[in-house]
């Protein structure tokens, strides 16, 4: 059996993206070691975790590093630190024939025990070429081939002198394509899934070179690029439940490779669309609390104000501000019906979209729009709440 081994790196601010990461590649992968590079993680969280990993094993190893080593380093984003260079020490830190580096903003969704047997002949590493700047590849995944790197004259020194010029673009990414955007082995897009443009892509549309049928595929690797991250309280791309779902996992769930858990407290009756253009919706509170096991999915394409964000309290509300185009159509598909409750403009194009699937909308007379005489589309007085929800009631898990 090959042997997989996989790099992670991070400090412990980090550590919940870091475990997360892992959870998903245990998860996929039982007999892997997980060297984690370091300058701070506690040695109780290795200890603990590797007391459920030895039952499969697998297991994490701690890689401490000097915290100073990596100070000098030029960090070009603000989401990043010093601690995205762990990946350049993986030559002097390693002694194993392959690793496959990952970001700790990605997850793994499928088994990867390709890429530890594909021929790798004389490339030093194997990358993704970026989706949007294809003249560089993505350093989030990196399969290292490590008797070939290792022959490169003090390549980590090197990279190290090289990283601490603050003109650099993408830090350490940039030192990585600088020795090696030659030589690397082109991997398919599906082992590195970068969904981190989506903002981009939907609302700056000189940026969208084909991005959307590039990325309309079954990524075996995540990758949350750019400042909108599944963890944060709201973020706009795709897959934010996916990365929950395994950050959620025991890790006695991931070796027993159970089912991911669902995001949801509560079992689910139906799901209601709302899109807005305001942050005035009519009787929506009331409506929530009304039905505890409708599942309220809102979005806009801006950001919201505090009358919503206010309501994530609520644990069956979930907000998509500036949300893309995919997650509008992932919606539409999934939900049973759709409420056209919002004052002012209206969403005409997403209306029109699901007025098509046929299934019902709903308004009150006061707020309804130019879809009311639609069969499909039911208007009700405008102090009828009651009826609205007997009405949603009868839609039970129809769609």
């Amino acid at each position: 059996m090959v042997q997989m081994n996989f790099v992670l790196s991070g400090d412990y601010d980090y550590i919940n993206q870091i475990e997360t990461t892992a959870k998903s590649i245990i998860y996929h992968h039982h007999r892997a070691k997980i060297y984690i590079i370091n300058k701070d993680i506690p040695q109780e969280w290795f200890l603990n975790i590797n007391n459920h990993l030895r039952k499969i094993g697998s297991r994490l190893i701690n890689l401490r590093i000097d915290a100073n080593l990596l100070k000098n380093e030029y960090v070009s984003q603000p989401q990043i630190n010093e601690m995205s260079y762990g990946r350049i020490l993986i030559p002097d830190l390693i002694n194993e024939d392959r690793v496959l580096y990952l970001d700790s903003d990605i997850i793994v969704e499928d088994d990867l025990s390709e890429l530890f047997t594909m021929d790798l002949s004389n490339h030093p590493l194997a990358a993704i070429t970026d989706v949007l700047y294809t003249d560089q590849f993505n350093s989030g995944v990196l399969l290292f081939n490590m008797p070939v790197i290792k022959e490169i004259p003090n390549i980590v020194d090197k990279m190290l002198k090289a990283g601490i010029d603050d003109k650099l673009t993408e830090g350490d990414q940039s030192v990585l394509n600088h020795f090696f955007k030659k030589t690397y082995l082109h991997l398919s897009l599906k082992y590195n899934l970068t969904i981190g443009y989506d903002f981009l892509c939907t609302y700056y549309s000189g940026y969208n070179h084909d991005y959307w049928n590039k990325t309309n595929i079954n990524g075996k690797i995540i990758h949350f690029t750019s400042p909108s991250k599944p963890w944060h309280q709201f973020s706009t791309s795709r897959y934010r439940n996916k990365w929950w779902e395994y950050h959620n996992l025991s890790w006695t769930e991931v070796c027993q490779h159970l089912s991911l858990p669902k995001v949801l407290d509560y079992q689910e009756d139906g799901r209601i669309f709302i899109m807005t253009n305001s942050e005035d919706v009519k009787d929506l509170e009331q409506l929530v609390k009304a039905l505890p096991k409708w599942t309220f999915n809102i979005g806009a394409f801006t950001n919201m104000g505090e009358k919503l964000t206010r309501l994530i309290r609520y644990s069956n509300i979930h907000l998509y501000p500036s949300i893309v185009r995919p997650v509008v159509d992932q919606l539409i598909k999934t939900s049973d019906c759709y409420l056209d409750i919002n004052y002012g403009e209206k969403n005409e194009k997403v209306l029109a979209k699901f007025q098509e699937t046929g299934k019902p909308i709903i308004s009150f007379d006061e707020v309804n729009s130019n879809f009311k005489n639609e069969s499909n589309y039911h208007s009700f007085k405008n102090n009828n709440i009651e009826d609205v929800i007997n009405q949603i009631k009868r839609y039970r898990n129809k769609a």
